[in-house]
């Protein structure tokens, strides 16, 4: 059902083929995002551009619908 709403979007213009990649891109980007994380040390300060850009992630994560992955506590 989902499949057929999406390529109905697609065929009908721009937007709905924004509509389509949107979450395709933002699943890349959080990919890209997570290897750049994962290559810095554990306790590298974030620079104003990163914090910026996974605030962007955060709410687009959210607009979208898909839940923020549980911190992961010490204690």
């Amino acid at each position: 059902m989902r499949n057929v709403l999406f390529r109905q979007l697609a065929k009908k213009g721009k937007l709905g083929k924004l509509l389509v990649m949107a979450p395709i891109a933002l699943e890349v980007a959080n990919l890209m995002r997570q290897t750049q994380k994962a290559k810095q040390g554990k306790y590298a300060k974030a620079r104003k551009r990163d914090k910026a850009f996974d605030f962007a992630l955060d709410q687009a994560n959210r607009l979208i619908g898909k839940k923020k992955p549980a911190k992961r506590r010490w204690f």
